[in-house]
Formats: structure tokens, sequence, C-alpha cells
């Protein structure tokens, strides 16, 4: 088989999967945007089809954060784990150091080979021990500096080294087993052990994370849904004039042509169906007569709504 051959037929196997793998993906998206409209207590009664580009979209930017999130928690589980296996190591060494400086003494007992290993063994630590650190940087995207969500941070990525290393562990084992030692029944049981534990892996880590942290950092989720959602933090939010009745005074800012600015307000859905949903807070009464802080939810057409995205300069 040429060369030309061999890729002709791996882009016809993409070509004859690239069906299904669009319609996983949609569906998925679809899921994804569901699960999202429970997130905010809403639900749009005029979707269409045409929406099936923007689902494409979520689920691709969803995948790579997620991706970003698993990764980012094995790095610092590991350099956890790296921290307390090197100070048992310690204790470890300061037990054995009569040994360790006879071992030393005996200079026949030193060779190329074993200072070779040894130098060996350190370089890869040392480099599995660079990536560790960046993908501890990355992780602080996903927490903001309160105390219980950094416990949270270290809990999970425990939580989620140890189940990954086992995975490998058993995934390793799986390949490594030979056929006539084992029978259907029992790969099937192995296979089936590992699906359930790449099942845990996927969604019990992020499940946690999504119901403790805050709505408003929630990385996860403002990543990922970016295109839908708009706050005034990093956009200047304006609606059609004729609108400026269903908001307060308090949230009307200048006008600007056919226009007027909305100040204090977020967009939580957007470009899905006919219209948007913008929410502010505002106060009202409860049944004592206290004031308390309240979410005020307004539907207004996404054709009235005009998005001015604003960046800052790093000079």
């Amino acid at each position: 088989m040429s060369f030309f051959d061999f890729i002709f037929k791996k882009i016809n196997w993409v070509i004859n999967c690239s069906n299904q793998i669009i319609k996983f993906i949609i569906g998925f998206g679809i899921c994804l945007i569901l699960l999202y409209f429970t997130y905010i207590d809403y639900f749009p009664t005029d979707l269409s089809l045409g929406d099936g580009l923007l689902f494409f979209l979520i689920t691709i930017k969803f995948l790579l954060v997620f991706l970003l999130f698993l990764s980012s928690h094995y790095a610092l589980g590991r350099i956890v784990i790296f921290i307390f296996s090197g100070i048992i190591r310690i204790f470890k060494f300061l037990f054995q150091i009569k040994l360790f400086f006879n071992n030393i003494v005996n200079i026949r007992n030193i060779t190329l080979v074993k200072v070779k290993k040894v130098i060996d063994k350190i370089s890869v630590k040392f480099i599995k021990f660079i990536f560790y650190i960046f993908g501890f940087v990355l992780i602080f995207l996903f927490y903001n500096e309160k105390s219980l969500n950094l416990i949270l941070m270290i809990f999970l990525s425990i939580l989620l080294t140890y189940c990954i290393d086992i995975f490998i562990k058993e995934f390793r084992d799986n390949n490594y087993l030979k056929s006539e030692e084992s029978t259907a029944e029992s790969i099937e049981k192995k296979n089936l052990k590992l699906s359930i534990m790449l099942i845990y892996i996927l969604f019990f880590p992020s499940s946690i994370y999504l119901f403790y942290s805050e709505k408003p950092n929630n990385f996860l989720i403002t990543s990922t849904l970016a295109s839908i959602r708009e706050d005034d933090r990093k956009s200047i939010i304006f609606i059609k004039f004729g609108l400026k009745d269903l908001f307060p005074e308090s949230k009307i800012g200048e006008r600007k042509g056919e226009y007027v600015e909305l100040k204090n307000t977020e967009i939580l859905l957007r470009g899905i169906g006919k219209n948007a949903l913008v929410q502010y807070q505002s106060k009202a009464k409860d049944y004592r007569g206290n004031d308390v802080q309240i979410k005020v939810k307004v539907e207004i057409p996404n054709d009235s709504l005009l998005v001015v995205r604003r960046s800052y300069s790093r000079r």
C-alpha cells in the first residue's frame, strides 16, 4: 500500500464517520444548552433548527474548556501528591541515613550505569513537574480567592488525580491482557468497569464544581457560553429607546440615537430564538415588610438589543 492510498483510506474513514460525529456534537450542544436553561430558570419557546451551528460551537468550546479543567486539576493533584511523597521520602531517608552513607563510602557499588539511571529518572520527574506547574497556574482560572473554593480546588484535584491514575493502570492492564488467558465475559466486565470509571471521572468532579462554585464566577460556564452571555463589566449594553419603560430609571443610562444604555444589567441569553433575556437586581418587600434583593428577568427581542464590547489596554 502506497502512502497516498493510506492517506486516502484515512480521509475516507473520517468522511464516513463525520456525519455521526456532527450529529453527536450538535446533540451534545443541545444537552448543554438545555442544562443552561435549567441553570438560569428560563426556557425559550421559539427555538429552531437554525440554531444548530451555535450548538456545535458551544460543544467545541465546552470540550476545550472541560479538557483544561481536567488537566489543570490533575496537574495540581500531582503536585500535591509529589510534595507529600517527597516529605515521606525525606523521613525515610533520615531513618536510613546510616545505610545511605555506607553505600556512599563503598565506591565500588557506584557505576556509570547507576549514575545515568538516577540522572534520567530525575530529568523525567523534573520535566513532569514543569508541566504540572503550568497546569497549576491555569487552575486559578476556575476559582476566586475564597477559602472554600481553595479547599474545593485541592479536594477535587486529589480526587481527580487518584481516579485518573487508577483508570490508566486498569486501562494498561486491560490492554496487556492476553486473549488466551481471559474469556470474553471477563474482558466485558473489565471494559464495563473502565466505562464506569471514565463516566465518574468526567462527571463527578465537574458536578461538584458546578454545585459549589458561584454562578457569576463559574469559569466553566462563563467561558463556554460567552457568545450568548454579556455583562456590563466587559460590554456596554443598549436597547431600543421604546423599550426603556421595561426597566427602572436607575438602570437607564445615556441615550445614543435610537438606543439607550442599560446600567448594572447582564444578558443571560441572546442569539437563541427570537428573544433575549436581560437580568437586573432590584429591591422588593418580603412578607415581613423588609427590603430584600431580587433578580428581575426581562425578555426583549434580539433585534432590539445592541452590545458594544470594550477591551482594556495593557499599556
